[in-house]
């Protein structure tokens, strides 16, 4: 009977050791391992190439670079999204092809804002008085000048009314 209440006792000694270990090495890797702290996925949309890797390494991120070009199109998991520091960040690259000012002087005021809005390009209209009554209505300048490249800037176009004969 003696050494069945040793074996016993023994087995419990054991299954508590065992616990007791558990419970610590729990313990170690919530305080120790895990010190991880959360930061946030900048916005990178647009920036150079050059910044977007600065920027996710500064926060202490690891970028992955996915295509060509020198600009961020988008950037997996996206921005303002929380995430732990050492976290790889998908950055997807591409050029961004400038447009140019188009050609619209001498061209009625309604085609050049349907030509514009379909291109997405941003404008301003200004009205300027002219004496030429053939210049009512149409486009008599455009800033900046024709040929010039955009890149997500308003372009003025200047729209001719007519005021009659100078007197």
């Amino acid at each position: 009977m003696r050494i069945f209440g040793k074996v016993i006792s023994s087995f419990l000694l054991f299954f508590l050791g065992l616990f007791t270990a558990g419970v610590l090495s729990l313990l170690i890797l919530i305080f120790f391992v895990n010190t991880s702290k959360y930061v946030e996925i900048p916005y990178l949309t647009g920036e150079n190439k050059d910044v977007a890797i600065k920027s996710l390494e500064e926060k202490g991120l690891i970028p992955n670079i996915v295509g060509n070009g020198n600009t961020v199109l988008y950037t997996e998991p996206g921005h303002d999204v929380k995430v732990k520091t050492g976290h790889h960040v998908i950055v997807q690259m591409r050029n961004i092809e400038k447009q140019k000012v188009p050609d619209l002087l001498n061209i009625p005021l309604e085609v050049a804002e349907q030509f514009l809005t379909e291109f997405n390009i941003k404008y301003d209209i200004q009205k300027i008085s002219t004496y030429q009554k053939d210049k009512n209505g149409l486009i008599v300048n455009i800033s900046p000048s024709p040929g010039n490249e955009i890149l997500n800037d308003t372009i003025i176009l200047s729209v001719g009314v007519y005021e009659g004969v100078e007197k």
